[in-house]
């Protein structure tokens, strides 16, 4: 992973300009109320001189190219082969639970596309498969601050996984027909990505699309049985197979 880290600096100079041009402007303009009020009953007929124009405010710089950030993106297998299709996305965690701040256009043929986005805090660059064929395996953190990218931030992205298992309640029967609800924890992010599926009459139930990697996992049937795993590999483009989970009876605390 190459995170983005620069330093942000606020600049205040062209605030303390805007605000002395706005001071002059208010001189002016009073001792021009003040000029009109002294002569208005005056007949002279000596031409005037026209009246000064104040001169102008200096103008304000815009902060806005400092507050973007834009970058090329490529996505590509675990091969190094293009893949076409992938949204680049900008969101404030790289979970599934943030909706897009910003979304690039899928990727062409050779798997580029690009990103712009405002950067007020600190953003989880990344890619996404609107179909869940690929997750990514990598994502970068941008930084306020950051300069634009000028060479394409590259997404790994790798197959989806399965996850199977069969259940059996506390009482030692399967759980059949039941919801079952299924939270992915990272071990370093906390609360990643959530599932769910319906078991068969024989507690079987199939997981597909999760995206790989090592999880702990939390399971929940609607009756109210649940079950935390150890931290489970899901192997990418492959199903994997837990074996028999044996639940547990409701807690109080519940995900």
């Amino acid at each position: 992973m190459s995170p983005f880290c620069f330093s942000f600096q606020t600049d205040t100079r062209h605030k303390r300009h805007f605000h002395r041009a706005g001071t002059l402007l208010l001189f002016i303009g009073l001792a021009g109320l003040l000029f009109v009020g002294m002569f208005s009953g005056c007949s002279c007929r000596e031409k005037e001189d026209p009246p000064r124009t104040p001169p102008a405010a200096p103008p304000q710089e815009s902060k806005e190219t400092d507050l973007v950030f834009y970058a090329p993106v490529k996505t590509v297998d675990r091969a190094g082969n293009p893949l076409r299709g992938m949204l680049p996305i900008a969101t404030r965690s790289p979970n599934a639970f943030d909706k897009p701040l910003a979304q690039g256009k899928p990727t062409d043929a050779d798997g580029l596309s690009s990103i712009r986005f405002a950067l007020t805090e600190k953003i989880a660059l990344r890619a996404w498969d609107p179909q869940l064929f690929f997750f990514p395996n990598n994502f970068f953190d941008v930084l306020p601050g950051s300069g634009n990218a000028k060479d394409p931030l590259v997404v790994v992205m790798v197959e989806a996984g399965t996850l199977e298992a069969v259940l059996i309640l506390p009482d030692g029967t399967p759980a059949a027909g039941e919801n079952v609800g299924l939270m992915m924890f990272h071990p370093v992010h906390g609360p990643w990505w959530p599932a769910e599926a319906e078991s068969n009459e024989k507690g079987e139930v199939v997981f597909p699309n999760l995206p790989p990697g090592s999880f702990i996992l939390r399971l929940k049937v609607e009756s109210g049985a649940t079950l935390e795993t150890p931290e489970q590999y899901i192997a990418p483009g492959e199903n994997t197979h837990m074996g028999v989970l044996y639940l547990k009876a409701p807690q109080s605390s519940s995900f």
